[in-house]
């Protein structure tokens, strides 16, 4: 992690078009951004990312993160084509999502989410060597393939798989058998420093490599606005959707001493009142949990991920705001950090 850090950009497709997504894309790629990513759940994460990658050419692309709900030989047949069309610039990223999401929506078990991943991770890169009359078969405890035929032939260049992680195990296995990782939101430089990466280093240890050997990039919001509380009510948003939409912060917002507060706002959220859910939101958990700000302060408070990741992937607050609103914050936020 040597190298200066990275800005993304993090596209969640929330109360955008799909055509404002690809103006994002390119407007990313003119300003000098690292990367585009796209989240799953507003939208397709692929057919975003394929939308991107045939209205770019330079920058990177990638899923943050596709949802493993798919088929193991559909989501191989998806990214192999997304890795032909970026030419090799799409980076797979892959998440287990929360609980019901598999089980009330999708009818896949949640037990032993660690092995499924590993499985489900080992079963694509065995499908991306398939050929048409060299099949491959996978038979894991959770994931069995039998005879899969890729008939196109083996895929040249598979593109780099990062896992999407919140906790210590999957931080493990992230570093033991993903390329990457893709830190989730909310999750703080020091949070992450004390808490995540001396797992990934477990991990990575296991597989013979180090720390160095697995790229590092974390999802957070960026409220960027010329008028400083309008930023922060901006963070207000999407920080009361991001602790009502899920149920695994409960650490990093005991390490930082907003367990009272990540209570009453997560109570309020999954009770229906957003409006108090977001009237909950303190300035303080703002000022720790998202970038916002004046452009210049947001640019400062980058600076934590400094020599703890190798990359950020910014996103815009999108909860519940008005349409311009979220335009507004889409653009300010990539003029705030744009080198070209």
């Amino acid at each position: 992690m040597s190298a200066p850090l990275r800005v993304d950009l993090h596209l969640t497709g929330d109360q955008v078009s799909l055509d404002d997504m690809i103006r994002f894309g390119v407007l990313a790629e003119r300003s000098g951004l690292g990367g585009v990513w796209a989240a799953e759940v507003w939208r397709d994460s692929l057919v975003s990312v394929g939308a991107i990658a045939a209205a770019t050419s330079t920058i990177r692309v990638g899923t943050s993160v596709a949802q493993w709900t798919r088929p193991a030989p559909t989501l191989a047949t998806a990214a192999g084509d997304l890795a032909e069309l970026s030419n090799s610039r799409f980076t797979l990223g892959l998440g287990a999502a929360p609980r019901h999401w598999n089980e009330a929506w999708h009818e896949i078990s949640y037990d032993r989410p660690l092995r499924r991943m590993r499985e489900y991770v080992e079963a694509m890169r065995a499908l991306w060597q398939a050929g048409p009359v060299d099949p491959v078969s996978y038979a894991g405890e959770l994931v069995s393939i039998d005879n899969y035929v890729r008939l196109r032939g083996p895929l040249g260049e598979p593109p780099p798989i990062h896992l999407g992680v919140t906790l210590p195990g999957m931080a493990a296995l992230g570093g033991e058998i993903a390329d990457g990782i893709n830190f989730n939101v909310t999750l703080t430089a020091p949070y992450i420093r004390d808490a995540l990466l001396p797992a990934v280093e477990i991990g990575a240890a296991r597989a013979g490599r180090s720390l160095d050997d697995v790229e590092l990039g974390v999802v957070i919001s960026a409220a960027v606005s010329d008028d400083r509380a309008q930023a922060v009510r901006w963070g207000k948003h999407q920080l009361a959707f991001n602790i009502g939409a899920a149920p695994y912060f409960d650490p990093v917002m005991r390490a930082h001493g907003f367990a009272e507060e990540y209570a009453r706002v997560h109570e309020a959220f999954v009770a229906g009142d957003v409006a108090s859910a977001i009237d909950r939101v303190t300035d303080r958990m703002v000022d720790k949990l998202v970038l916002a700000g004046r452009p210049d302060e947001v640019r400062q408070k980058l600076e934590r991920f400094e020599g703890v990741v190798d990359f950020v992937a910014l996103y815009a607050p999108t909860f519940t705001l008005e349409p311009d609103s979220v335009l507004e914050a889409h653009e300010a936020m990539i003029a705030a950090f744009n080198v070209a």
